[in-house]
């Protein structure tokens, strides 16, 4: 028996770069806070559903290895227009500690802001991106987030 194979790698799905950072929480001891950067131009409608599952599954990849206690998603340098199967990377994490709260946040760029808030609150809201708490345009914004979510948890003795 002739058995036929190709090889495959995990970046062929999608042209997206990526970039993952960690950092350790000022909050919570114990704790740490990833950072996973995607970069380039997301595919337009269903010509970014690849982008979206290697998105997921470089999302998934990257918290197994290192387990972080919560994640940014940076989009700041994503061009991102139109596509629904995007929604699925923003939730990312949210079934890896079942039980354990798990908080995320999303920064947008000038080129995904527009895009993310009507995915978000549609496209005939009148809300802006800033009323959505877990979405921010810069890091530092972000990171506090973070850190206020972990500082309650803790608090709350749900870590």
């Amino acid at each position: 028996m002739d058995i036929i194979t190709k090889q495959l790698k995990l970046e062929e799905p999608s042209d997206l770069k990526y970039e993952v950072h960690i950092g350790d929480s000022k909050s919570v001891e114990y704790c740490s806070i990833m950072i996973l950067k995607f970069l380039g131009e997301y595919g337009y409608g269903s010509a970014g559903n690849s982008d979206a599952i290697y998105m997921c599954a470089i999302g998934e990849a990257v918290l197994e290895a290192w387990e972080p206690a919560g994640l940014i998603l940076d989009f700041s340098e994503l061009e991102y227009e139109w596509g629904d199967r995007i929604e699925n990377v923003l939730f990312i994490g949210k079934d890896k500690y079942r039980d354990i709260p798990f908080p995320a946040a999303l920064i947008v760029g000038e080129h995904s802001k527009e895009a993310i808030r009507t995915l978000i609150l549609g496209v005939y809201s009148d809300q802006t991106i800033e009323d959505i708490d877990w979405v921010h345009q810069d890091l530092n914004s972000a990171w506090a987030f973070i850190e206020n979510k972990l500082a309650e948890y803790d608090r709350d003795k749900r870590l």
